[in-house]
Order: structure tokens, then C-alpha cells, then sequence
């Protein structure tokens, strides 16, 4: 049954103003050297405009994307173009193709977690925020 909500995760690197992400509901942040991966949540009524918002605020100059899941269903948000797929990786050979040719290194496209349930592998316990 599909959730009412998306979680997803977001980099600050990603955007010109590093920030960002700050503006969603955070449910986990984690620092992996000088990025800040923050674990965001919108709502199922915001989701056409989240996506906007997370493409018009990604940097230009560098290739990034960012993902929301609700378990069935990933959205993938590069800079210019926005791929919904399923959650199992058969479904996902559009988007891995898009992200090599903008040489983004294909061990960083996992998409991961893209379940809820791998949040608690994903982010540490102390890096939920309560």
C-alpha cells in the first residue's frame, strides 16, 4: 500500500545555496565528509511541487540529483529531467544511463535507500532527528 508521504535524500552539494534541503521536513542527517546528506519527508500533496522546487534550486555548474521513495516507487530529480520508476533495479537502466552521461560515477548511483525500511541501515541511530 503506497504511503502518504515521500521520504528521500537530498545533498547539500547539490544546490547552490548548500542550505537547501533545510527547507523540508528532516526526519535524518548525516555528514559524509564535506557533504550533508539530510533524509527529507514531503507530503504525497506536495510531491509535484517539491520536485520544482529541488530542479529550479540544483546547481547548474555540476551534475547532482537527489530521490523521494515511498517504497513502491522512486522519483529520481536531476537538474533537467525527472525519472518515477519502481523500486526494483530492473526498472532503473533509463536513469543509470542519464547519470553516466553526466559522468556521474555509477557506484554513487544507487539510489539508496529508496525503502523505508533501509533507513535504519542507511543512516546511523544517533542521526535520526526525534
Amino acid at each position: 500500500m503506497a504511503q502518504s508521504r515521500f521520504h528521500g535524500i537530498l545533498v547539500n552539494m547539490a544546490f547552490s545555496d548548500r542550505s537547501f534541503p533545510t527547507r523540508f521536513k528532516r526526519f535524518a542527517q548525516k555528514t559524509a565528509g564535506d557533504w550533508i546528506l539530510y533524509g527529507i519527508e514531503v507530503s504525497r500533496e506536495s510531491l509535484d511541487d517539491s520536485i520544482v522546487q529541488i530542479q529550479a534550486n540544483m546547481r547548474e555548474d555540476a551534475p547532482f540529483y537527489g530521490h523521494l521513495y515511498d517504497d513502491e516507487m522512486i522519483v529520481v530529480i536531476y537538474k533537467n529531467k525527472v525519472f518515477k520508476v519502481t523500486s526494483h533495479a530492473s526498472s532503473w537502466e533509463e536513469i543509470l544511463h542519464y547519470g553516466k552521461g553526466l559522468n556521474i560515477p555509477v557506484e554513487q548511483l544507487d539510489f539508496w535507500p529508496n525503502r523505508f525500511q533501509d533507513e535504519p541501515h542507511y543512516f546511523e541511530p544517533e542521526s535520526f532527528i526525534r
